[in-house]
């Protein structure tokens, strides 16, 4: 009984070891200020799909990895683009 329950033991931590292990990405924090006062933005994927929409002042985002654009659209149109990570980012977008 006692030599199921080592193996038992084993089993579970080398899968814990090779999850650890494993190369995926995750999505992360993006975080930064959306700036002049006033200014607004949207958050496009690399497909074109608006995935947030920002307005003036500091913003967070849980974005996966991948490439993104910023689009100000107040008080002047602009583009931005940027890369959400595998670790935390800051990104600020300035509007103006």
């Amino acid at each position: 009984m006692k030599l199921f329950g080592l193996l038992s033991a084993a089993t579970i931590l080398s899968t814990g070891v090779m999850c650890l292990a494993s190369p995926t990405a995750h999505a992360d924090v993006v975080t930064g200020t959306v700036s002049p006062q006033g200014a607004t933005a949207v958050i496009v994927d690399s497909s074109g799909a608006v995935v947030a929409k920002l307005t003036s002042g500091p913003y967070q985002l849980q974005l996966p990895v991948g490439k993104f654009k910023a689009r100000c659209t107040a008080p002047k149109e602009r583009e931005q683009e940027f890369l959400s990570l595998s670790d935390p980012v800051t990104v600020n977008i300035n509007c103006g």
